[in-house]
């Protein structure tokens, strides 16, 4: 539950520190004068984002800080989950809002804004006008179904989705492979021409750096002979014997004086890799060659490779590749109906697996669906509202194209609320019969089954209770008193029937001191609380008779 909340500076409230209680809290007051900021203020704390236009005038800062105690195991292995262990019974949430940055911390632990949504959720329920819109947008049918058995559900989407992930791969294959047949069709003597030609060069990786080296070589023979002729000459007038001797020479010096060590040393590496150097240079005098007809040879060899790197944008190397590749493609395409129908099957496979994992998950909507209705009308009949309601749900059929546009995220099921509530009218579409009255009592009917069902801590409702009155708002307000039977609500309300059923009642108000409005909230005492219920009752000022009757309803109440 929500223990104690903190929140300074923010909008009118400049500094509150609030204590709540199990069970029901209700919040009054006057319009405007921050009952709904005080919810806000929850509202940051399970995730919603902030605006710094909030931030109270003057200030460069806000901050709420919530204290959430009796903590269920869901919400401590979410926790485990992103590296805040050792809790225990307490966490302590906190948000801080300014004009450079916002921080979350839980437990002084910094997190990011997803994190804080994922282990808030499974902590409180928000209520809210939000909430009503959903319920005429059939694109959030899906949620409220698949919400009450999240836990089973995702362990089938789960599966469900590995199977269309192999679905969507083997689609993305076939359809690689049918462009591959088409495009061989399509241009068929064209590759065959292209892989002979590049194979009547016989092409070999690196050639072209080869062949330019060796061209160098034959247009600058005298050059190079020359060069290498008198290098030879050198080393045979004796230079190796000549360098041998000096390095004799420091060797025994070095027998004398250790200044000569490192020199000697030197020379012996020197004196072998000269020697290696000079065989070198006497190996390529001896086998310099030059080849008639060689030059033109080798020049005519590269620009045929110069024209076809040209024509295919290649080099080498890459026209290395593009030979095995044609080879590859020619030698196969034999082969190519086989290939089709091996690869249709396998995606006709994979594609009637994913249909039936989606079915799985449509069984398991049909099971909760039909729980669904029965618990809401009960719920609903508890509100005044006598209808019969369905959950239709629609498999979408099998694709003969094997496209797979029919899988979404959540599977293949479409989704409706239908809804009597004129007997004899017949199930209609609930977007498109009901009113906002019977929209909200809707609303807290489905929310009731939904706490229920996820045994949420903490429930918050903000004005659920608008545009109903009479009977009516009795009977809703006996619903949120049931709700808090089982989790702690805390809501917004001018509802006297629901203020009177509270056990925690705040009053909020506001004040104008030195220019400056600001908010104030009280904790009510019983007498304050008989008043407070019968000004809800009251339209001008509070009668004797509106007081008695006040008591009447807090007393029979406890």
């Amino acid at each position: 539950m929500l223990r104690r909340l903190l929140i300074k500076n923010w909008a009118i409230i400049e500094d509150a520190d609030i204590t709540f209680r199990d069970g029901l809290t209700v919040l009054t007051g006057e319009t405007g004068a921050g009952k709904s900021l005080i919810i806000d203020s929850i509202t940051l704390l399970s995730g919603d984002r902030a605006s710094v236009e909030m931030i109270r005038q003057g200030s460069d800062k806000a901050s709420v800080v919530g204290y959430f105690n009796n903590l269920p195991m869901k919400t401590i292995n979410l926790l485990n989950r992103i590296g805040i262990n050792d809790v225990s019974d307490e966490i302590v949430i906190s948000r801080t809002i300014s004009l450079n940055k916002n921080v979350i911390k839980i437990n002084d632990t910094n997190v990011t804004l997803n994190d804080l949504k994922t282990i808030t959720a499974s902590l409180i329920d928000i209520h809210n006008q939000f909430e009503m819109i959903k319920l005429f947008n059939k694109d959030n049918y899906l949620e409220i179904i698949d919400g009450f058995k999240s836990e089973i559900i995702e362990e089938y989407i789960e599966k469900y989705l590995s199977s269309l992930s192999l679905f969507n791969n083997k689609k993305k294959e076939h359809l690689s492979l049918v462009e591959k047949v088409k495009k061989y069709q399509e241009n068929k003597e064209q590759y065959e021409y292209d892989l002979k030609e590049i194979q009547a060069l016989s092409l070999r990786e690196n050639e072209e750096e080869e062949i330019k080296e060796e061209i160098t070589l034959l247009r600058h023979f005298e050059d190079i002979h020359s060069l290498l002729d008198d290098a030879k000459n050198v080393i045979d007038e004796g230079l190796i014997d000549k360098l041998y001797q000096v390095r004799n020479d420091i060797k025994n010096l070095s027998s004398f004086q250790n200044e000569y060590l490192d020199m000697s040393n030197q020379l012996d590496n020197y004196y072998y890799e000269l020697e290696a150097i000079f065989e070198d240079i006497k190996h390529k005098h001896h086998h310099l060659d030059f080849k008639a007809g060689r030059l033109d040879e080798l020049e005519d060899r590269l620009n045929a490779i110069n024209h076809l790197k040209k024509k295919h944008h290649k080099d080498v190397n890459e026209l290395i590749i593009y030979q095995k590749e044609l080879e590859t493609l020619i030698a196969s395409s034999e082969d190519f109906s086989v290939l089709l129908n091996e690869s249709e099957k396998e995606l006709r496979d994979r594609y009637d697996e994913a249909y039936q994992k989606a079915k799985d998950i449509s069984f398991i909507r049909e099971k909760i669906s039909r729980n669904i209705e029965k618990e809401l009308e009960r719920n609903l009949d508890d509100l005044l509202l006598k209808t019969k309601f369905k959950v239709s749900l629609v498999q979408k059929e099998k694709e003969d194209d094997l496209s797979g546009n029919i899988f979404s995220s959540r599977g293949i099921d479409e989704v409706d609320f239908l809804i009597e509530t004129n007997i004899g009218e017949g199930l209609k579409p609930l977007n498109k019969v009901v009113s906002g009255g019977e929209a909200s009592r809707i609303m807290l009917a489905i929310k009731t089954l939904f706490i229920k069902a996820k045994k949420t801590p903490i429930v918050i409702f903000d004005e659920a209770d608008s545009g109903i009155s009479g009977e009516v708002a009795s009977k809703v307000a006996n619903k949120i008193y049931e709700i808090s039977h089982q989790s702690q609500v805390i809501v917004i309300t001018h509802l006297p029937q629901l203020a009177s059923l509270s056990k925690h009642h705040l009053k909020i108000s506001k004040f104008i001191n030195k220019g400056r409005t600001y908010t104030s909230i009280k904790e009510l005492s019983l007498e304050e609380r008989i008043y407070e219920v019968a000004s809800l009752i009251s339209d001008g000022e509070v009668t004797k008779a509106q007081l008695e009757y006040a008591s009447e309803m807090i007393t029979n109440k406890e």
